[in-house]
């Protein structure tokens, strides 16, 4: 079934998110290999969403002082109900100031959403104590097909070929925050003591009848979504998955293909 959100709704769907939490969990795993801190005192998880990275960070450091920061109220109730001693904070990371300096701040999916990477990741690095290290994957949605699908609609799935939303929203979707690999040496290289960047393409095999759709609904369509009047939103959801549906075929077994890309960062100070 292929829900609809109410124009203006700004709530995570936590259950939604948590659909592919095995899939989510891999690059987590991945970034957390690549850290080199033994014994951190105080680690903040940024944009914690329901826990599925603070929960690793809690087995791998069980006597630091963790804390999830997260912008949705939805996705920090799941987050609560975890069998872990972490606190939890409700802010916008762009109000984000942490009570003391940190020894990680880890950011798994989540500063992509954030415009200005020059001005945020200095920023952030000056909330590290020395020798602190920030860890941050996000993905990069710069070339994807789905994402260029999306982009496709909103400019002519429309009556008569007309675009969908506003001006201003298909302008949001189309700017892409992330910088080249090349651009976060240059700028985080000369402010960093040591800085470990690679860039990966995950072949996710996906399950269900609209998988793609499912996976980018909660996250990166969330804009899209929420601004859209009833009837666009309608009509924005049947022509993308037309278009998704045509580029994305299920293979021979019934599961989807969707290869996604991702940044990864390990900077320490």
């Amino acid at each position: 079934m292929i829900t609809r959100l109410k124009p203006g709704d700004t709530a995570w769907d936590a259950k939604a998110y948590q659909q592919f939490s095995r899939l989510r969990q891999r690059p987590v795993n991945e970034l957390l290999d690549r850290i080199k801190l033994k014994h951190p005192k105080r680690i903040y998880d940024l944009g914690c969403g329901t826990g599925i990275a603070t929960q690793l960070l809690a087995k791998r450091w069980p006597r630091a002082r963790l804390m999830g920061v997260d912008s949705s109220e939805h996705m920090l109730a799941e987050a609560r109900a975890l069998p872990i001693k972490a606190l939890w904070k409700h802010c916008d990371l762009l109000d984000w100031q942490p009570e003391q300096p940190a020894d990680l701040l880890f950011a798994a999916a989540v500063l992509h959403f954030i415009d200005d990477h020059k001005q945020l990741l200095p920023r952030l690095l000056r909330q590290l104590n020395p020798g602190g290290c920030l860890a941050a994957h996000m993905p990069d949605w710069r070339d994807a097909m789905w994402y260029q699908l999306m982009l496709d609609t909103l400019d002519d799935a429309g009556p008569d070929g007309a675009p969908l939303g506003t001006p201003d929203l298909r302008q949001r979707m189309a700017a892409r925050p992330l910088l080249s690999l090349e651009d976060y040496y240059r700028l985080l290289a000369p402010i960093t003591h040591t800085l470990d960047l690679w860039e990966t393409e995950q072949l996710q095999v996906v399950d269900g009848q609209s998988p793609i759709y499912d996976w980018v609904k909660v996250s990166a369509l969330r804009p899209v979504l929420q601004e859209l009047k009833d009837d666009e939103q309608a009509r924005f959801i049947y022509h993308y998955l037309m278009r998704v549906h045509t580029h994305y075929p299920p293979e021979n077994d019934g599961r989807t293909l969707f290869p996604f890309k991702r940044i990864f960062i390990v900077a320490t100070v």
